[in-house]
């Protein structure tokens, strides 16, 4: 060491600035390697099983890349590590600099401070930020209710800039806005989703309350729904032929708080978030209502450090489907 520092002493500017170069280079090529090796083990430990990306068939190992094991498919022939088709597929970020994003994220940071603390542009703390909606929407997705299961609709309205006018919210064109709706279903065991009514303003119907929900939870007398009695509830409970547990909601009443406090506490949570996050576009209520939901569950498992794991852990094996950018047809923002 101590005739390398006599040997930069003896370096001119320009030979000093072309070592530094040199060595700023080999010591960043280094860290990406060692970032696309850790990428691929992450990618491997979080999923349940590799397939191939085209034909969905296991594969067989084909040396390596860059310290990267290759994957071969023998049926179609396509190549392929352990990171692809996921949201860490051609990510130049290093795991810990994702790891981070993710927790400012799941502080409710906004895309600025993220861009400050974290020292990345906004359009990649956009990206992570879809990426951590994909992950929520997939685990929702996932979900089938079963033993105690809650349901309950909450209200939204696109855009409530104008103010009250007769009684009902006008939107910035000058139109009546109705509110629309979001279905929220969890069971004791943390599973859960959100659906929002596009197709329609105002109060689901029966019949749209069965659509969203009625092949999502077990049926059966070994399933018991709680609800607050809404009559749109009952095609949705003959169907299934669950246990009818409802519970009219009157202000003050005990027994209403006590059957419906993890309801109330999920609604209250979700509604909290929602006005945190104004600004939303109308089209993607439904996607950050599924993250709210799978950050409150797995918050109420484990806290938030077990919740910042177990998005870490989908981050790493759930595919980069951008499944909300077309959800909805509403182009809005939504505010309080």
């Amino acid at each position: 060491m101590s005739l390398c520092l006599d040997y930069i002493a003896y370096l001119d500017d320009a030979q000093l600035a072309a070592l530094y170069d040199a060595v700023a280079y080999e010591v960043g090529a280094r860290e990406r390697e060692a970032s696309r090796i850790e990428k691929s083990e992450a990618a491997k430990a979080s999923k349940r099983q590799t397939v191939c990306p085209k034909c969905g068939l296991p594969p067989t190992r084909k040396g390596k890349a860059d310290g990267v094991q290759l994957l071969y498919c023998n049926r179609c022939g396509v190549a392929f590590s352990e990171s692809t088709g996921t949201a860490l597929h051609m990510s130049k970020l290093p795991l810990g600099k994702i790891r981070l994003i993710v927790t400012l994220i799941m502080l409710d940071c906004p895309d600025w401070a993220i861009e400050r603390i974290a020292g990345v542009n906004v359009k990649t703390a956009q990206y992570w930020r879809d990426r951590c909606l994909d992950a929520a929407t997939e685990w929702s997705m996932r979900s089938k209710l079963s033993a105690h299961v809650w349901i309950d609709e909450m209200r939204f309205a696109p855009n409530r800039s104008e103010g009250l006018v007769g009684g009902v919210w006008v939107t910035y064109a000058g139109k009546i806005a109705k509110d629309y709706y979001m279905e929220v279903a969890v069971d004791g065991s943390g599973q859960g989703f959100c659906h929002v009514y596009y197709e329609k303003a105002g109060t689901p119907t029966r019949e749209m309350i069965l659509s969203a929900v009625g092949d999502r939870i077990e049926g059966g007398e070994g399933t018991v729904l709680t609800h607050d009695g809404a009559p749109s509830h009952n095609l949705l409970i003959r169907s299934l032929g669950v246990r009818d547990d409802w519970h009219k909601f009157i202000a003050g009443d005990p027994d209403y708080e006590k059957a419906m406090a993890t309801m109330s506490n999920c609604c209250s949570y979700l509604r909290h978030s929602f006005e945190s996050h104004q600004g939303i576009k109308f089209g993607k209520l439904e996607a950050y209502g599924n993250f709210f939901l799978y950050r409150w569950s797995h918050m109420k498992k484990g806290g938030l450090n077990h919740s910042i794991d177990c998005m870490m852990t989908r981050l790493c094996s759930t595919p980069k489907s951008h499944l909300f950018d077309d959800y909805g047809k509403k182009g809005e923002i939504w505010s309080r």
